[in-house]
């Protein structure tokens, strides 16, 4: 499975498996982000075993689709879990990381930080997933590489002028909503209409101090996944046309990676399958 960065230049879930810290393999422990944090090591099983068979089931599901694994990025959904399993993760080659709560992420960021040491040669990458408000925009842009849940143009100019202010440039995916009428919905989960992607795109793109990668989606509750996703790849190709660039198909999570594999996802969001069933959130 390949890296697909942003060029250093998503319930929703994230992996990809690239280059190790500087000392590590993928099938090792004792890497640097082990010696840096000693409670790094008790969740190295854990974490190792759970790697190894979603890597398994990316490589298997890209096989069934006719794919190359080398195409699909692992996105890790971090949320609810501690530094020392980013950092166990990170020493056995996964590159990004997901959250959704600014509140929890702000912070464990800087812990994960100060385990790589100063100026690490391959740091993480980070993604936010989840429901961004306005007023926390410039909270966010501090940290987050990626944000894949853009639904509105004010929040496209809000973080665009957190982006300008701070320096940064944020790789951005704007999330559509795969709901269907008389669905079970996903209340509180966002997303744009699929008629509205182009002009928000567009409002992307245009925008200083970010860029556009692509969309992202997040499977209907009630409803089989593969249909969804199907619907996302059509607004996806659409999308290429006028941004042939944003590449990015953002879909799948711990339950219904392959269908998101089959329909064309680059980037996989898995939380529970790699660091195990939720924490919950204070």
């Amino acid at each position: 499975m390949g890296e697909q960065g942003p060029r250093r230049t998503g319930e929703d879930e994230g992996e990809a498996a690239g280059s190790l810290p500087a000392g590590s393999s993928a099938g090792e422990a004792g890497g640097p982000a082990d010696r840096r944090a000693g409670s790094v090591t008790a969740s190295l099983p854990r974490l190792r075993a759970n790697l190894r068979d979603v890597r398994e089931r990316i490589a298997a599901a890209a096989r069934v689709a006719g794919r190359d694994p080398a195409e699909l990025t692992l996105v890790a959904v971090s949320k609810t879990w501690p530094a020392s399993d980013v950092l166990a993760l990170r020493a056995l080659g996964v590159v990004h990381f997901a959250e959704n709560r600014e509140q929890e992420a702000g912070p464990k960021v800087t812990q994960v930080s100060s385990g790589l040491g100063a100026a690490p040669t391959d740091p993480p990458v980070w993604h936010f997933v989840g429901q961004l408000q306005r007023n926390k925009a410039n909270a966010v842009a501090r940290w987050a590489d990626w944000v894949q849940s853009v639904d509105r143009p004010e929040l496209v100019a809000s973080l665009s002028r957190a982006a300008v202010s701070q320096g940064r440039t944020i790789t951005v995916c704007v999330q559509v909503s795969l709901d269907t009428l008389g669905g079970a919905g996903a209340a509180g989960r966002g997303g744009v209409a699929a008629a509205d992607v182009g002009r928000l795109t567009d409002l992307v793109a245009e925008a200083a101090g970010l860029r556009l990668a692509g969309v992202m989606a997040v499977a209907p509750r009630g409803e089989p996944p593969r249909p969804a996703f199907a619907r996302l790849r059509e607004v996806a190709e659409g999308l290429w046309h006028t941004h042939p660039e944003a590449r990015v198909v953002s879909a799948g999570m711990s339950g219904d990676l392959e269908a998101a594999v089959a329909e064309g996802a680059t980037h996989l969001r898995i939380g529970t399958a790699l660091f195990g069933e939720r924490r919950p959130v204070p």
